[in-house]
């Protein structure tokens, strides 16, 4: 085996991406300032990587992540523009309240020159969320915007919030509080190649709603609101009617009567030149010219397709009439009108403390599935809880702060405690459970990167017991509990 391949499996990386860039940008008509800007921005992702990896734990191999980010470089950016402060095109970006301004279909770039703003940027160029086998059509545009603003902070938090040896969430460098939250949420449960897993229904159900709540105020996107609205009287119009089965099957009846004048109409003019070419120019008079039809024989492909749909509607007709599709189809249609009602309705503080409880209720599934043989991800679901508890909700506030929850996350932690315990990841340095979880709970709320390196040094005078909480050897934190007795150990390595 080569030896590439041999620390490849070892997940040692041994790739010179520096060397990758300069490769990449011998190839651009960049400046010499916008070629050290994009160094110094690949030599800040891999000095910070290992700490984001470590912290969140839901993120791509540094391998990954760069060769993507090269990739977009390579194939996206065409140009790119550094302001200063002061001048002319600086002033056009202030003035829209912007730091860069990304034009997709060109392939440019206008940025103030900072990594960080040029990271963004760049990622901003590439647009990559793919769903699919979505309930609903009108999930997609909202879900997508989310996606891929929640991917894009996701993405740029590496040398946002991590410089190298410390963790500081920015909040206000993040594009989109609410949609950051939501994505990270869905990220943190299902992982980043199941984003709308249908395993975490409820969980998806949630944040499509508020995607959908949070487009219609936001986007300002007219036509989207229009449809939705459409949609919504028609779905209702449409339960109401299988609430009376004979108006239900009158109203069928009529509908397949219209279909089979559709194809009779399409069969007479496939099987007439004349009426085809009549066809042809009326359709193309009423088309703008970039969605004209081509030639003749295009339209009979397009009349064709047509013929299919059609058929294929008047057996949906016939199959909806019989006793069991009934039933299923209007079950399935008032859970349709309920979303649809529940996102007029809905509360968007509300529905998000309903997306975190939920959230937790699934860990508490997940830890409770964990064994022996799979105790890394109880490990895993450490980390990527104490992260969880940091991401902010608003701008003062993080998700930890919320008191609704705090009764939620005690539960979640103490189920941590006990599984790290009987499977041996923690030490078991106290009999005494309560004061276990009050020693404990501290973890959850440290900042230091790896946990594996907490030591805990534990004092007992005066009916109190004091506790220093060290990373190595650098004092984090400490602790005062009162309490009457208490049997620990004085110095303490959490991890064994």
């Amino acid at each position: 085996m080569e030896k590439n391949k041999i620390l490849s499996k070892l997940n040692i990386d041994i790739k010179d991406y520096n060397n990758e860039l300069e490769k990449i940008l011998e190839n651009k008509l960049f400046s010499y300032e916008v070629k050290n800007l994009l160094l110094s921005m690949l030599y800040k992702i891999e000095n910070a990587y290992k700490d984001y990896e470590t912290v969140k734990v839901e993120v791509p191999s540094k391998r990954k992540y760069i060769e993507n980010l090269l990739r977009i470089i390579k194939e996206k950016c065409l140009k790119i523009f550094l302001v200063k402060t002061g001048t002319q095109e600086a002033k056009e970006l202030e003035k829209d309240n912007m730091l860069f301004k990304v034009d997709r279909k060109n392939g440019e770039i206008i940025c103030f020159q900072n990594e960080f703003i040029l990271l963004t940027a760049i990622f901003n160029l590439d647009i990559s969320p793919s769903l699919k086998e979505l309930t609903y059509e009108y999930i997609e545009e909202p879900l997508f915007t989310l996606l891929k603003s929640g991917e894009i902070d996701s993405n740029i938090e590496l040398i946002r919030d991590f410089n190298g040896w410390s963790w500081d969430i920015d909040k206000k460098e993040i594009k989109d509080i609410e949609y950051n939250y939501i994505y990270q949420t869905i990220l943190l449960i299902n992982g980043r190649k199941n984003i709308n897993n249908k395993k975490q229904k409820k969980i998806f159900d949630v944040a499509s709603k508020i995607a959908i709540k949070k487009y219609m105020l936001e986007a300002n996107d007219t036509e989207y609101n229009e449809k939705f609205e459409k949609i919504k009287k028609e779905k209702e119009a449409r339960l109401e009617l299988f609430n009376d089965k004979r108006s239900f099957i009158n109203q069928i009846t009529e509908e397949k009567k219209e279909y089979t004048k559709e194809i009779e109409k399409i069969d007479k003019i496939l099987n007439n030149n004349e009426l085809l070419k009549k066809e042809y120019y009326a359709r193309n008079e009423k088309l703008p010219n970039k969605e004209k039809i081509f030639s003749v024989s295009y339209l009979v492909g397009i009349l064709d397709k047509e013929r299919i749909k059609l058929i294929e509607k008047i057996d949906e007709c016939n199959k909806i009439i019989l006793p069991k599709e009934f039933v299923e189809q209007k079950s399935k249609l008032e859970e349709e009108v309920k979303f649809l009602e529940e996102i007029i309705k809905l509360d968007k503080e509300d529905t998000l403390i309903k997306l975190a409880t939920e959230f937790l209720n699934q860990v508490q599934i997940e830890i409770a599935k964990i064994n022996e043989e799979n105790k890394e991800k109880l490990i895993n679901w450490i980390y990527k809880l104490r992260y969880y508890r940091y991401i902010p909700i608003d701008y003062e506030k993080t998700i930890k702060d919320i008191e609704v929850l705090k009764e939620k996350f005690e539960e979640v932690i103490k189920i941590i405690i006990k599984k790290a315990q009987e499977l041996k990841i923690w030490d078991i340095f106290s009999e005494n459970t309560e004061l276990t979880y009050q020693i404990l709970k501290e973890i959850f709320d440290m900042k230091m990167i790896c946990l594996q390196n907490l030591n805990m040094q534990c004092k007992y005078e005066n009916k109190e017991l004091y506790v220093e909480y060290y990373d190595d050897t650098i004092i984090e934190s400490s602790l005062k509990i009162k309490t009457d007795t208490v049997k620990i150990k004085k110095k303490i390595k959490l991890f064994i």
